[in-house]
């Protein structure tokens, strides 16, 4: 049996409201994104992140102080080989929210742990290099 996953919210650091925020230049989004995800009927939840952008906006924005924290939350993750960007060209809400899901619901296993070990590899987890004690 599948534990089904769901997104419990979904914002973006960057803009208010992300459902309503139309972009000025939708070929130039760089966004970070803050999403819970939770095993579906079951409280609780993990906070991960990930990087949406446009092509344009990763060429005009990927650097500086950005990249170094892409950069350090990767290093972070020992033994994960992260994928936390999503690539959106051009920026659309729906399509994003729903390539979202779907990254989500390609995570769906047996256990939660074995849930958590794949979400791992495609957000960064809010834990992640956290020592337990």
């Amino acid at each position: 049996m599948t534990i089904r996953l769901e997104i419990v919210d979904l914002r973006s650091l960057d803009v208010d409201r992300l459902s309503a925020w139309r972009p000025e230049a939708p070929e130039d989004v760089y966004l970070t994104l803050e999403l819970e995800i939770g095993e579906a009927s079951v409280s609780g939840a993990h906070v991960f992140q990930l990087l949406a952008a446009t092509p344009e906006g990763l060429r005009a924005h990927h650097d500086g102080r950005a990249l170094q924290a892409y950069t350090s939350m990767r290093r972070r993750a020992k033994g994960f080989d992260i994928d936390a960007l999503l690539i959106v060209d051009p920026y659309d809400w729906d399509t994003l929210r729903e390539a979202l899901r779907q990254r989500v619901a390609a995570c769906e296993r047996s256990t939660w742990a074995e849930s958590l070990d794949c979400l791992r590899t495609r957000f960064f987890w809010e834990y992640e290099g956290v020592e337990r004690r």
